[in-house]
């Protein structure tokens, strides 16, 4: 399945890739990217920045680098019980230890369920710390530019830091999983991004200092009602 990625967001990376940050600190943990499909998907996962325990940031990595959580093999099998990959290929990598072709399945199963994921901030930490406002609000222009390229139909928000940053306003999460049981969660409409306001849907971060199980029930809702 051909899934080119368009000219104006290999410049978009490349901006990225030329953060002045990371030269001034000598960050030797590469930048990861963005990935799946990269025109009009149906949803957009915005994450919130990259780590260590992404082994695409080591230097030695011989794949693509593109993906967030590549080699956590339970943040996929997560997506999975939402319905957001093939279970049984999934299960398969779960089983063994990661393999760089697992990226390419990985790709394949975010086309076909209609899924471009990146992050916030592409700079990977050492730590799971989340990244400073200052941070954010220098890379935001950068982010802007990629939502607008990649131009989904829905941005699903992982965490309030995220959703803040995209709506500029807070929420309270639990509320949001109460509307959905009684079938009245609703998309927000974000800032102005480039001209355009995009519907978000909230979710809680998956893994980690998030909540898996309520991520897990909330994506499983947006699968079913928003594709």
């Amino acid at each position: 399945m051909e899934n080119k990625i368009p000219k104006k967001l290999l410049e978009v990376y490349k901006k990225f890739d030329n953060c002045k940050r990371c030269k001034r600190s000598i960050n030797p943990l590469k930048h990861i990217l963005g990935g799946g499909k990269f025109k009009r998907p149906q949803f957009l996962f915005l994450f919130i920045n990259p780590t260590h325990s992404n082994i695409a940031s080591h230097q030695d990595y011989q794949g693509k680098r593109r993906f967030p959580f590549i080699g956590v093999r339970h943040f996929y099998r997560l997506l999975s019980m939402a319905g957001f990959m093939d279970k049984a290929i999934i299960e398969k990598i779960y089983k063994r230890k990661w393999q760089t072709n697992d990226e390419n399945i990985i790709e394949q199963s975010l086309i076909k369920n209609n899924v471009y994921i990146t992050n916030l901030i592409k700079c990977t930490q050492s730590n799971p710390d989340n990244p400073k406002k200052q941070i954010i609000n220098d890379d935001f222009s950068l982010i802007q530019e990629e939502i607008k390229i990649v131009s989904p139909k829905y941005i699903v928000t992982f965490g309030n830091l995220v959703f803040k940053a995209i709506t500029n306003r807070s929420i309270v999460l639990k509320d949001c999983l109460k509307a959905m049981k009684v079938n009245k969660y609703q998309p927000f409409k974000s800032i102005a991004i480039l001209g355009k306001k995009y519907n978000v849907l909230p979710c809680y971060f998956p893994i980690g200092r998030g909540n898996p199980k309520k991520a897990v029930e909330i994506l499983t809702y947006i699968k079913k009602r928003f594709t």
